[in-house]
């Protein structure tokens, strides 16, 4: 795997803010913030929706003003059930939420750490772990992918998961079961670690209560409706799509 300093790089450029970790700045190798609380892993689909300023008194969403965002590694993170699929070729057909899994090959997968961190409990992620298994759990939700990118606000994307008007098929959040139509629609960052360029991207659950399927199932909408608040449409979003890993590819 690569170093974890690119995990938080990747963060940065899906977030588009800069991502520090609690433990880099208790070490003195990240910025100093006094009383910053680290956001959580929950926060994290708030912080990409590209608010001007994602805190919003909510006291597992806050972020340090002009630093940018501070994460606990240790909480945000999961790296038990991290793979590295750059070496695999799928022979087979794989099944999640009762739907074709296109399994992320060729990408480094960061695992998130979402178990037991939603209300409505866990069936949404089907079994604990990476799984082998090619059959889907009852209860789990299928898998998608979203690349944010400011630069990227097309078909497939709404710029950091910000619902805006006028998208190809209506207002709300874009994703796809298709990691190549994802590629399409996000930027490369250059990783001060190892000089080289990657890509990065989310990989989700959607609930599929939520979800319309377009353009032939390529393209998920999750329509968000006019006229909610900032607190309506966050909630809303987190019920009908749950990031749990980053995925990172070297150019």
């Amino acid at each position: 795997m690569v170093d974890c300093d690119i995990r938080l790089e990747a963060l940065s450029m899906l977030c588009n803010a800069r991502v520090t970790s609690r433990q880099a700045r208790l070490s003195g190798q990240g910025p100093r913030v006094a009383s910053a609380s680290p956001m959580s892993v929950l926060g994290f689909v708030s912080a990409a929706m590209g608010r001007s300023h994602p805190c919003r008194k909510v006291t597992t969403l806050c972020v340090c003003s002009g630093e940018g965002l501070v994460i606990d590694e240790d909480e945000f993170f999961d790296s038990r059930y991290d793979f590295d699929f750059s070496n695999l070729k799928d022979t087979g057909t794989f099944y999640r939420g009762g739907e074709v899994y296109r399994r992320p090959c060729g990408w480094l997968r960061f695992a998130l750490k979402v178990w037991d961190k939603y209300p409505d409990g866990n069936a949404w992620l089907g079994e604990r772990g990476y799984r082998t298994t090619t059959y889907s759990i009852p209860g789990e939700w299928p898998v998608s992918y979203h690349g944010t990118s400011k630069n990227g606000a097309r078909a497939i994307i709404v710029t950091n998961y910000q619902p805006g008007s006028g998208q190809k098929f209506g207002r709300g959040v874009y994703s796809t079961p298709y990691l190549e139509h994802a590629v399409q629609y996000t930027r490369t960052f250059q990783s001060s670690v190892t000089g080289k360029n990657y890509r990065a991207v989310m990989q989700n659950r959607v609930n599929p209560a939520y979800r319309e399927r377009h353009n032939d199932g390529v393209y998920w909408l999750l329509p968000v409706p006019d006229g909610l608040t900032q607190e309506q449409e966050r909630d809303l979003v987190e019920k009908a799509i749950r990031p749990y890993a980053v995925l990172i590819k070297p150019l």
